[in-house]
């Protein structure tokens, strides 16, 4: 079978005058001059995309702070794979950040932070031994501290973070769960058993496990309760925290409480759909923002902070 193709002669086209404007030339980006300081930095990023969204997420951010208002951060293990532990336990302190929510990698990687100042991971071949998994002391302190603070009613974060300030280890201040522990911020931890490694160590106890994780989700709810007007981030978690945070603030609502204009925002350079829909999407409804930063959390977090502390100067600790 034979084609003719398409005579183009009598296409109709539209002057450039009814195009919607995207953009102009305030909003475009320009060079930065050296030594002119973060503040110059930040007004040399054009105001566009993903560099659009961290701006309004920053005013998010401020406005929640200036009004003491909820700014929650949910953390995935790469948060603290990529060396932020520090950066967060500044926020904490600063009071930029009311609330923490981890995964279990995240709560294993805080705690051997705070054991050897270093972030660890398990060499390939040790998959053939059956060791890939399993470290003793991580999986002891976490389990230690589960197993104790169960009986005391205790979610797992809380237990932890005190069991780690008692502990007295070198690198406390690394870590996100005992610096939070200090400064009364409540951290809730919500692991995945059979994937997360202290949840299969010997000395875990499924009934402990499963007591402290519910104190712990009822804990996030509680502050999902006052996150009205508030922020809640997702760093660097594909799947678990987006339904756990979905979860909670529905569980929230469903016994009465108002959670309107909420800010959401994803970190992650390869979101899932599930992050996508679950926080940006859904969260903000219906009458907040969300917003998808599409660049590694271990560059955008702290750009993002770094541009809060420089708005707000004098008014943070």
């Amino acid at each position: 079978m034979s084609i003719t193709p398409l005579s183009l002669d009598s296409l109709t086209t539209v002057p450039l005058a009814s195009r919607g404007i995207d953009s102009d030339g305030k909003d475009f980006g320009a060079p930065y001059k050296a030594g002119s300081g973060l503040e110059n930095f930040l007004c040399s990023l054009p105001n566009l995309g993903c560099a659009r969204d961290l701006f309004r997420l920053r005013d998010a951010i401020i406005t929640a702070f200036r009004h003491k208002h909820a700014i929650i951060l949910a953390c995935g293990g790469h948060v603290l794979d990529s060396g932020l532990g520090p950066l967060i336990c500044r926020l904490i302190e600063q009071k930029l950040v009311t609330g923490i929510a981890l995964t279990g990698a995240a709560l294993e990687q805080d705690v051997e932070i705070a054991m050897t100042g270093r972030t660890i991971s398990a060499a390939e071949h040790e998959l053939n031994h059956g060791r890939y998994c399993f470290t003793e002391e991580t999986g002891h302190l976490i389990n230690d501290a589960i197993n104790f603070g169960s009986t005391e009613n205790l979610g797992i974060g809380q237990s932890v973070g005190k069991h780690l300030l008692e502990s007295e280890l070198s690198h406390l201040d690394h870590s996100i769960v005992a610096t939070a522990f200090r400064f009364g911020v409540p951290v809730s931890v919500h692991p995945a058993i059979g994937a997360d490694a202290f949840c299969i160590h010997p000395m875990a106890h499924g009934e402990s496990l499963g007591a402290a994780g519910m104190q712990d989700f009822k804990l996030l709810a509680a502050m999902m309760t006052a996150c009205n007007e508030g922020v809640l981030i997702n760093a660097a978690s594909g799947v678990m925290m987006p339904r756990v945070l979905l979860q909670a603030v529905d569980a929230a609502r469903n016994v009465g409480s108002h959670i309107n204009r909420l800010t959401t925002a994803v970190i992650d350079p390869a979101a899932s759909t599930s992050a996508i829909t679950n926080v940006v999407s859904r969260l903000s409804h219906p009458d907040g923002h969300g917003y998808w930063l599409s660049g590694p959390d271990e560059i955008i977090l702290p750009l993002l902070f770094a541009s809060v502390v420089e708005a707000l100067g004098d008014e943070i600790l």
